[in-house]
């Protein structure tokens, strides 16, 4: 006889394997591929799974019934506004960075850099998934701080990647502020540069 429904989260299953493990009740249970009865696409490590349980032809116990829950984007309307709201200085200090670089090759090199950095965001939660040596977070920040941060902002939120890890939230929307005001001090004509510059005491 099955029991009642359990819930847990898949803690070990290999890329593309037919089998992995779920933990349920700080306790262990056998997966197999051939007893999902709803899999949206092949389980992952994280996932979260609900099951019967039950036991295999040789009587060893094991998840029946499985049904793979897969965590949703949480990209909605409201990130997309804010991501308009953080591009505005940015567009408003565009005049200012075109007298000294094109428009096109300003929107080429933003474009590229915040796929490079979507790219990096959705290569390392795959490393993450099968255990492998994973993008290190240096290298993340560094092409954010190029100008790809927008890439990231979306691609932490589509994948649901980094986006509860508060360190990497703190350098990323440091890095984040450091663009609004270089993109300000265009807009104002380089009156904080000018400022700070005037507080720095001249050698000598």
């Amino acid at each position: 006889m099955k029991e009642a429904s359990y819930r847990g989260v898949i803690v070990d299953w290999k890329a593309k394997s037919p089998f992995g493990f779920a933990e349920a009740n700080d306790e262990k249970i056998f997966l197999h591929i051939t007893n999902f009865v709803d899999r949206p696409r092949w389980p992952e490590k994280g996932d979260e799974v609900s099951f019967e349980m039950g036991q295999d032809a040789q009587g060893r116990i094991c998840a029946q019934d499985i049904v793979l829950h897969v965590s949703p984007s949480v990209l909605g309307w409201r990130h997309l506004f804010e991501l308009g709201l953080l591009l505005m200085l940015p567009a408003l200090a565009l005049p200012g960075l075109m007298e000294f670089l094109s428009f096109w090759w300003i929107a080429f090199c933003v474009g590229i850099l915040s796929f490079l950095a979507g790219l990096l965001q959705w290569l390392d939660k795959r490393h993450a998934i099968a255990s492998s040596s994973r993008v290190p977070e240096a290298t993340l920040h560094l092409f954010e701080l190029f100008g790809g941060w927008p890439g990231s902002f979306l691609g932490q939120r589509v994948l649901r990647h980094k986006i509860s890890k508060g360190s990497y939230q703190w350098v990323f929307w440091a890095i984040v502020l450091v663009h609004q005001l270089f993109a300000l001090d265009f807009i104002l004509g380089g009156l904080l540069w000018n400022g700070l510059h005037g507080l720095v005491p001249e050698a000598g």
